[in-house]
């Protein structure tokens, strides 16, 4: 497994592309942890006349399911490209040992460019006093969910040997895991005002996101439309239709059902694990909860290459 884990991780620098995503990683976030202002308290870091680094961590959650895609999607799609890959799978190693190295290399390459933020904590000892629990709590934070995404990208890559493809995949992947605790409280409200329009969007997104990634893999445009089109239609009826008409047994029945997707949807919600441990709070279920995402992807990433392997 190191030698699995040394290689990919000195492929990463062998080239340009490892320096310039952490430059461009380093660049974007600390651009937009000065200029943005997601907490509405007025203007941007300058304005705010705040040393804190509360935006980096609030924007980095966003940033991070559009960049930890671009770290990982080259972890199998390379090999299939460079034709290694049958190498690889007829050595005699486990292949869940193969995967945990490519795994470990990426989550090391996401704590270097975490690393080359340092300057943003820096600037707040020299400038400032900091409160340093938050500013350790909030790379922990960052660094536990990157993991998670490192592991959605590995199963991604194992897909397929276009990188492009892999990177698009899991980019939509994160960032559907990052959107649900943002859309969480409008589901809860959506669940107590029009219970079968949340019903129906809970129900029917997932499914309409995994038939377009299916049309994407397949390369199948007409199922990508044709997806698209029957999500759209549902989802915009689910509003249209008027559900006045039901019992008041089923409504309530409804209700209880929209009500108890979204709790479940709470659980799997990343955001707020995220903030806690933001804040300083690290505690268990939040480390077990990161855990859980990683050893999901991990574990499906193996099973889809064990499929390969014995075939």
């Amino acid at each position: 497994m190191y030698s699995i884990f040394s290689r990919e991780l000195r492929s990463y620098f062998d080239g340009p592309m490892g320096y310039g995503i952490i430059g461009a990683f380093v660049v974007v976030i600390m651009l937009l942890s000065v200029l943005l202002d997601p907490g509405g308290s007025g203007g941007d870091w300058f304005a705010r006349g705040e040393l804190s680094m509360r935006t980096f961590f609030g924007i980095f959650p966003w940033v991070a399911a559009v960049v930890v895609p671009a770290v990982s999607m080259r972890l199998w799609s390379e090999d299939r490209r460079q034709a290694t890959f049958e190498m690889l799978m007829t050595l005699p190693i486990p292949t869940w040992k193969i995967a945990l190295g490519k795994y470990f290399a990426g989550v090391l390459f996401l704590a270097a460019m975490l690393a080359a933020t340092v300057a943003f904590p820096l600037m707040l000892f020299v400038f400032g006093q900091p409160d340093w629990g938050p500013v350790a709590g909030g790379y922990i934070a960052c660094l536990l969910l990157g993991a998670a995404f490192v592991g959605v990208g590995l199963f991604m890559s194992g897909l397929t040997e276009n990188q492009a493809l892999a990177f698009f995949m899991a980019m939509l992947l994160c960032l559907g895991i990052v959107g649900v605790g943002e859309l969480r409280g409008l589901l809860g409200d959506m669940a107590r005002d029009n219970p079968q329009a949340a019903m129906i969007h809970v129900i029917s997104v997932p499914l309409v996101g995994m038939g377009v990634l299916a049309a994407v893999v397949g390369r199948d445009r007409m199922l990508g439309l044709a997806v698209g089109l029957i999500g759209f239609v549902v989802n915009a009826g689910a509003h249209i239709v008027n559900s006045g008409a039901e019992g008041e047994g089923a409504a309530r029945g409804t209700t209880q059902a929209g009500e108890f997707v979204v709790g479940a949807l709470a659980q799997v919600a990343v955001l707020d694990h995220f903030r806690e441990i933001q804040r300083g709070v690290v505690n268990t279920n939040g480390l077990v909860f990161f855990a859980g995402y990683v050893v999901l992807f991990v574990v499906l990433n193996v099973w889809s290459l064990e499929s390969r392997r014995y075939s």
